[in-house]
């Protein structure tokens, strides 16, 4: 079974979630028998083929020429682009509906967005895979003919990739994590005001922001100007993978109170490494963090700010989130992503 695996989108020197997804992906791709993966790029990316092969799994990048290639196989866009034309089968991922709220965009992209998501869509795309019972439900809200081309697999988490060697990040002894793009839909606003209300309640903890600014920047860094515990406000920017495992093990909890999420694999990775969780109701975080996380309103200092108070203080409460995190995590494993998406393939060609 011959799969054309799109990776012109992978960034080397920023691998988040979708870049994350790729790599696990093709790295459990070997342990699937009759599999035959052929990552590629676009022509536009060519130029930058070396870099991307760089952190590929063991694999060379094809040159992208779908014009030459055979109808023998699919291809697969996991970063819901559809770069071939032809007779191929064509199957893409798509991680969230964020393109449609217009909140959380810049507005030149807003409308470019939109209408590159409704073109994949209203193609004859053999089949979709999302990553959410909640992605799943927003691609229905806006593409409900495509319910019978849904296919769900669940991201995963490893522990593994996360640890590394490395000078120290010279972090505080007591912090509370954030970490992600730097950006709007992420609630970073949120996030200063809770742990403000935390501080005000005389808790010695620092904040650890770790992530490169994203869209909505400057409001995000005039509120950290202005913020009266700025000096108990650490940015980190970027982390590389392998100090993930430092960055979130030292920490005294990890908060994640973000407006949208597609999946949410910082707070699996979390759990997986005992740190407890405060992250956002409803959506795909409740959805991923069953009980084994603090849920609470995003909207809400206050409550955020009790919750954290409570994770702090209550040695039994965290524990049992500790306990409950270690369990939640195992249970999304890039395994079963792959088994599952390997599944889809077979579907799609008619194999199963």
């Amino acid at each position: 079974m011959r799969i054309y695996f799109d990776v012109s989108t992978l960034n080397p020197q920023k691998v988040t979630g979708v870049g994350v997804y790729m790599l696990q992906l093709l790295e459990h791709f070997s342990q699937e028998k009759d599999l035959e993966v052929h990552p590629a790029v676009k022509i536009s990316r060519y130029k930058n083929k070396k870099n991307i092969e760089s952190i590929l799994p063991g694999r060379k990048a094809e040159s992208f020429l779908p014009l030459k290639w055979s109808s023998d196989g699919l291809y697969h866009g996991p970063d819901f682009k559809l770069n071939v034309k032809g007779f191929l089968p064509r199957i893409v991922t798509i991680h969230d509906m964020i393109v449609f709220e217009e909140k959380y965009n810049r507005p030149e992209f807003f409308l470019k967005g939109i209408r590159d998501m409704t073109n994949v869509l209203n193609s004859s795309v053999d089949a979709v895979i999302v990553n959410s019972l909640f992605t799943k439900s927003q691609v229905l809200k806006y593409f409900p003919q495509l319910e019978d081309r849904l296919h769900l697999t669940y991201l995963g988490c490893n522990r593994s990739r996360m640890a590394g060697q490395g000078p120290s990040l010279g972090l505080p002894e007591k912090y509370i994590l954030f970490l992600a793009t730097l950006e709007k839909r992420k609630n970073v606003l949120g996030v200063i005001r809770a742990f403000e209300a935390l501080k005000v309640q005389g808790f010695e903890e620092k904040l650890v922001l770790a992530g490169a600014w994203g869209f909505g920047a400057e409001e995000i860094q005039r509120a950290l100007e202005s913020s009266p515990f700025k000096n108990d406000i650490i940015h980190l920017n970027y982390v590389p993978t392998e100090k993930l495992s430092e960055l979130y093990q030292r920490a005294r909890v990890f908060f994640f109170p973000s407006w949208y999420e597609g999946f949410g694999i910082p707070v699996l990775e979390a759990m997986s490494l005992g740190t407890p969780v405060v992250t956002s109701a409803g959506g795909v975080l409740e959805e991923i963090s069953g009980d084994a996380a603090s849920l609470v309103d995003p909207g809400s200092p206050t409550e955020m700010a009790a919750a954290l108070s409570r994770v702090l203080t209550d040695q039994a409460y965290r524990e049992a989130l500790i306990q409950k995190g270690l369990k939640q995590a195992p249970r999304f494993t890039w395994e079963k992503c792959a088994q599952d998406t390997v599944e889809v393939y077979k579907k799609v060609l008619g194999r199963s």
